[in-house]
Formats: C-alpha cells, structure tokens, sequence
C-alpha cells in the first residue's frame, strides 16, 4: 500500500507544504526523520525518499477526485475534525474511495469503535466507522480490564 493522496480542507496557506514538512520532519514522538524530504511546492507535492504525495486542496470531500491521482477501493482517513456525520463524511464515498475511518468522535449512526474492544462488530458493510476518541482509546481498554476482572459499578473519567 503506498500514500498517493492528502485531502487538505479550507484554510490552507501558503506556507503549508513547508509546514508539514517541517512536521514531518521532526516529530514530537518519534523525532527527527532519517528519510529526504522534498517540497515541490509549484505542484502540491511532498516528495518523501522519492515517493510523491499529492497534498489536494479541497472545501468539502465531495469536490476530490481520488481517480485522479490513481487512488482506487482507497480507505479515506478523514482526521480533519470538519465533518463529523454521516451526511458530511459520505462526501468521501465515489470513485475511487470505499471505506472512511473519522479519527474523532462521530454523530448519529456513525459507530464508534476503539480496536480490541468493539472493533469485531464491524462489518463490511459498514463503509463509514469513527476510531473514538483519544480519550476513549486511551481509558477505554483499562476500563475493560478493571470491569471483566473486578467490576465497575459507576464512574467518570475526563
């Protein structure tokens, strides 16, 4: 599997590509990148150890041709926050994308599943999921263990 495409939402600058370079760059995580990094800035491109990854500059999923790039059956991982329902996040299903993963919370039918836990009540069927929280992700699996070993009669966690 190889990253052909990031979907940007409105609110791009000009400085973008060079921002997420530098991001990419240095990661506050797994720190700095041994890899090139390449910004072809003319063409939206970031070229990393000599892969090209087109950055798409769009205002609603619906307005991205994933064909275009070579993206097809694509798993679309929308982490950008703005859309958050079924209706919104639909956008991303056409040509070229069949599955969306939210990585927030979603709303009404969207479910939300935190892997280990309820991630086996996916179908495949199921074209839109939400990966929860990262605070769900993070208390969730705790919270089984305590509750399969010991039991949980209330609590609240933030």
């Amino acid at each position: 599997m190889r990253l052909r495409a990031i979907v940007i939402r409105p609110g791009d600058s000009a400085n973008d590509l060079m921002k997420r370079a530098a991001l990419l760059r240095q990661d506050s995580v797994h720190g700095s990148f041994k890899g090139t990094i390449r910004v072809l800035e003319g063409r939206d491109i970031l070229m990393v150890n000599g892969n090209p990854i087109n950055i798409v500059y769009a205002r609603s999923p619906s307005e991205v041709d994933y064909t275009k790039y070579g993206i097809k059956d694509a798993i679309v991982i929308d982490n950008t926050g703005a859309w958050r329902d079924q209706a919104g996040l639909s956008g991303h299903l056409r040509p070229g994308a069949s599955k969306v993963i939210l990585t927030a919370p979603a709303g009404g039918e969207i479910p939300n599943v935190v892997y280990g836990i309820n991630h086996h009540e996916i179908s495949s069927e199921c074209s839109i999921v939400s990966a929860a929280s990262c605070t769900t992700n993070a208390i969730v699996p705790v919270l089984k263990v305590m509750s399969d070993e010991f039991g949980i009669e209330h609590g609240h966690v933030e």
